[in-house]
Parts: structure tokens; C-alpha cells; sequence
């Protein structure tokens, strides 16, 4: 049944659950975030620094600006089809977005990562 949902025969079904996977995604990071904040309250630089220094703390939160941009490149585009009518236009302001989304995703990585 889901194989079948996400075949050909429906194509914008894929688009449909990869917007709601990324949502969830972004959902899980958000609660378990305010949940550590709860329990570790960090106060002062070297607290925060402590609590976001750990590596499955900085995949968590790279998986979760994956998820944001994966969720806003879907939604901007739908916006996009439904809203703007004249398609060279469409394609160069969707072309702007992606550049600007790559952009921040490589921005987001740099400072994560301190490099």
C-alpha cells in the first residue's frame, strides 16, 4: 500500500510525506531540546558552551537544519506553483531560494562545527 502511495502513480505523495517527515523531525529536535534546557538550565558562556559541545548534540542540530531546509524549499515552492503564474519567473526566484538555502546550509555546518 505505501509502496504504491509512492510509485509514480501518485507523485506528489513523496513531496507530501517528505515535508510532514521533516515537520516531525523538527517537532522531536524542539521538544527534546526544551526538555535538556529544563533539566540542565545552562547559565554563562562556559555552561552553554558545555551544552552544546557534544557531537550527537551538533548531528542533532545539523539533522534538524536538514529537516527546516528540506521543510522550507518544500513549502516555498508549493507557494510558489500556486501563487506565481509566469513560469521564468518561478524559476528564477526558485533558483534564488536554493542558492539561498544552500547558502545557509553551509553557514549553519561552519559555525556547528567551528571551522
Amino acid at each position: 500500500m505505501l509502496i504504491q502511495l509512492l510509485t509514480n502513480k501518485y507523485p506528489g505523495m513523496r513531496l507530501w510525506l517528505s515535508q510532514r517527515l521533516s515537520a516531525v523531525m523538527m517537532a522531536s529536535y524542539i521538544a527534546l531540546l526544551a526538555i535538556l534546557l529544563i533539566i540542565q538550565r545552562p547559565t554563562g558562556f562556559e555552561a552553554w558552551h558545555a551544552f552544546v559541545s557534544p557531537i550527537w548534540f551538533k548531528l542533532i542540530s545539523l539533522v534538524f537544519f536538514i529537516s527546516l531546509f528540506i521543510h522550507a524549499w518544500l513549502g516555498v515552492s508549493d507557494v510558489f506553483k500556486d501563487y506565481i503564474f509566469n513560469k521564468t519567473l518561478r524559476a528564477y526566484l526558485q533558483i534564488i531560494v536554493d542558492i539561498l538555502l544552500v547558502i545557509y546550509l553551509v553557514w549553519v555546518s561552519f559555525i556547528l562545527w567551528n571551522i
